[in-house]
């Protein structure tokens, strides 16, 4: 953990993700994946800075995060895919936008159950076991579907 006012803090911050805007808005722009990446590493590094600077306690807030930039990273890909027809049927878009929130929300519960496994105060056994194969598993399965969806 860094020690340094809080003013610094904010300034930190405001440093990792001023460029963010910049660097979404080009890959958008110009359908350039990188730079989507570059912007989805930023926001990701400033939520690292951010825990860094913190302080020890566990981060309620985190498990949101993560969906959201997961959520960010999916809408932004989405946007710059090649078109096809079938994505003119509203249908299909909209079960295309229904699996992406419920990934992102099961995402985000993944995360929370981890959150709570880490702030119990168990000691070990089979509670503690059980959420670690369950968190396990939905990480896999989530990276199991975005994977599946890759080209």
């Amino acid at each position: 953990m860094l020690r340094a006012s809080p003013g610094v803090h904010r300034g930190l911050l405001l440093a990792v993700a001023a460029p963010v805007p910049v660097v979404l808005l080009v890959g958008l722009a110009l359908r350039w994946s990188a730079a989507l990446t570059g912007a989805i590493i930023l926001l990701g590094a400033q939520q690292a800075v951010r825990l860094a600077l913190g302080t020890d306690v566990l981060d309620e807030w985190a498990p949101l995060v993560g969906g959201a930039l997961l959520l960010c990273a999916e809408l932004a890909w989405w946007s710059i895919e090649p078109r096809v027809p079938a994505w003119s049927q509203p249908r299909l878009a909209l079960w295309r936008l229904t699996s992406v929130l419920l990934m992102c929300l099961l995402g985000a519960g993944v995360g929370a159950a981890m959150l709570v496994a880490a702030g119990s105060s168990l000691s070990g056994g089979v509670p503690l076991e059980l959420a670690g194969i369950l968190a396990a598993t939905g990480a896999v399965a989530i990276l199991a579907h975005v994977a599946r969806r890759s080209p």
